[in-house]
């Protein structure tokens, strides 16, 4: 049986900076991708548009990571 330290499931820019920053600790991570090549879904049509939390005042969780994120 395949043992792996970690195990991260989707090839998208998330899954990838994921498993890149477990990779640092462990010597055995798995990536796992339904697709034939990796960042080919919702990240292969990435607007690129850095949200700066201008928009979110009702949900104010996700305006003040957006801020923290921004200043980052």
């Amino acid at each position: 049986m395949l043992e792996f330290d970690a195990i991260v499931i989707g090839g998208g820019i998330v899954g990838l900076a994921t498993a890149a920053a477990l990779s640092k600790k462990y010597t055995r991570v798995l990536l796992l991708e339904k697709n034939n090549s990796i960042v080919m879904e919702t990240s292969a049509r990435n607007s690129e548009v850095l949200h700066a939390g201008l928009y979110y005042a009702d949900m104010p969780m996700k305006n003040e990571l957006c801020l923290s994120g921004r200043h980052l």
